[in-house]
């Protein structure tokens, strides 16, 4: 039941459409707004590494495939790049490459179906996020950002379909001198960032990717779309662009500077010296009476 919750917009064929005035409009809007608190983290480019387990949604969905475990059927590890815009967008790209697998003892009629399958992939996508804090709030400088985010790229894999009895070979996609299948990848998500420092943070993220096919586990036969979750732990390094420092003082900054300008301890003295010998002439020139 779970793979039938997913948004009816993927039911019509306008959402590639869709997706990409999601993901290029922003970048025209927000690329001009700057954070509302100069301390925030803006306009900087990021480079991230995250991990993670994957979770398979489709034909064969009851779970991982028992035959190896979880952390060796179901996890993948990828390097990310981002560009921050202000407070409120980032445009990202993501490479993503792992393993997916899952299993089914029992057919939709009640039947013994006990069949797995296993599965590799590398995922090439981009995406948008939207701070959702800086949405709701006039104070965007904060430990903690909420970001939802929306993408579109390509995923290759390669899968096979296996007996639950005897391990054999049902089915497969990409091996047996097959190329690799190519096909559409939606991924959308939640991700949660602390911000360490100004150059550096973590975040967790959970997404789920749509794939245009229903070839990732090897059974065919249906026009559903296959679907696989996932999420991860992700370390950030910022880097920021150096600004070119202008020379030229500002008219109020010269004034300001002129006005409070402490006479130097010479011109002190000569000062002294001359209020001296003024007061001299002035008592030869009027003598006490």
């Amino acid at each position: 039941m779970v793979k039938h919750i997913y948004l009816p917009i993927f039911m019509y064929g306008k959402v590639k459409h869709i997706i990409f005035f999601i993901l290029v409009c922003p970048a025209f809007v927000f690329s001009q707004i700057n954070s509302i608190d100069d301390n925030f983290s803006k306009n900087y480019f990021g480079i991230s590494f995250n991990t993670g387990i994957t979770s398979f949604f489709g034909d064969i969905d009851e779970g991982p495939a028992k035959k190896g475990g979880v952390f060796k059927n179901n996890y993948a590890f990828g390097v990310s790049g981002y560009k921050n815009f202000g407070s409120l967008f980032i445009l990202g790209g993501q490479i993503l490459a792992g393993k997916l697998s899952g299993e089914k003892k029992r057919g939709d009629n009640g039947n013994v179906f006990n069949q797995y399958f296993k599965a590799n992939f590398i995922e090439y996508s981009l995406k948008t996020e939207y701070n959702l804090i800086a949405f709701f709030s006039n104070r965007v400088n904060r430990k903690f950002c909420l970001y939802a985010n929306v993408g579109i790229g390509l995923i290759d894999f390669k899968t096979r379909l296996y007996d639950g009895f005897t391990d054999s070979i049902v089915g497969s996609f990409g091996y047996e001198g097959q190329k690799s299948t190519t096909e559409l990848v939606i991924p959308i998500g939640i991700r949660v960032v602390y911000n360490i420092n100004k150059r550096s943070a973590i975040s967790l993220q959970t997404s789920s990717r749509r794939v245009d096919t229903d070839k990732l586990d090897a059974m065919t036969g249906n026009n559903n779309r296959d679907y696989f979750n996932y999420t991860s732990i992700e370390y950030i390094f910022k880097i920021y662009p150096k600004r070119k420092e202008s020379n030229i003082l500002e008219p109020s900054a010269t004034k300001s500077k002129s006005r409070h300008k402490k006479p130097r301890p010479y011109k002190l003295k000569k000062i002294k010296r001359k209020d001296e010998k003024e007061k001299k002439k002035k008592s030869k020139s009027y003598p006490e009476k």
